[in-house]
């Protein structure tokens, strides 16, 4: 409805969602990732590097611009829902990834070396986008609720953030101990995916569009 604005408490709610689906992905991209690279060990330090390293910059891109989008929410909405669609996508991509790899890449690379850098350069195109998008949530949640609520500005990005690290810490522990052996790593990883969908549906369709202009049409709209 036009005029509608959503309470702080929506805002710290939604984002503690994004940090619980966010930190899913982290995890279980360490298990996919160490069962091709054959090494925990590189996997964890790889998916951190290129989870930190991604989110950096995704939150470093967004904010020179965010200022400028006239509905940041909108594009919030979008980045979660790519994230989300690239959930649901990632087993298959990554088998035949994976797959392709080991039967036609490898065999004809010969050394070790080259073997191992091109595992890795695999391994950060599967997670790199999905993390640059994570890192641009932030800076363009924040920018929404700033200007939703101007008047407390500091103290609500504050406690966003603390939402959003609250939601991660339950994520990993969710993922770790309960998630992976109700569903496994594919169903865990599409279960992220649709918590990310469900937030990009909720937060477009609490957006009123412009004026004579359709939900689609104030998505494209975003500049």
């Amino acid at each position: 409805m036009p005029g509608f604005v959503p309470s702080r408490a929506a805002f710290y709610l939604l984002f503690t969602a994004s940090g619980f689906a966010g930190l899913i992905y982290e995890s279980i991209w360490s298990h996919y990732l160490k069962l091709y690279l054959g090494h925990a060990a590189y996997a964890q330090s790889l998916v951190l590097v290129v989870f930190m390293g991604g989110m950096a910059l995704g939150a470093a891109g967004c904010a020179r611009f965010s200022a400028r989008l006239r509905n940041p929410l909108a594009a919030y909405a979008l980045a979660e829902g790519v994230i989300g669609l690239a959930a649901l996508g990632f087993h298959e991509a990554f088998v035949a990834l994976t797959d392709w790899s080991f039967a036609a890449l490898l065999p004809a690379l010969g050394a070790e070396w080259a073997v191992l850098a091109a595992k890795l350069a695999l391994a950060c195109l599967l997670i790199l986008p999905q993390s640059v998008l994570l890192g641009a949530t932030f800076p363009l949640m924040s920018a929404g609720l700033v200007r939703a609520h101007p008047a407390a500005s500091g103290e609500s990005v504050a406690m966003l953030y603390f939402t959003n690290s609250l939601g991660a810490a339950l994520g990993v522990l969710a993922s770790g101990f309960v998630l992976i052996a109700w569903a496994g790593l594919p169903g865990t990883l599409r279960t992220a995916g649709v918590i990310n969908l469900a937030l990009a549906a909720t937060v477009s369709s609490a957006m009123p569009p412009p004026p004579g202009r359709g939900a689609l049409s104030a998505m494209a709209s975003l500049l």
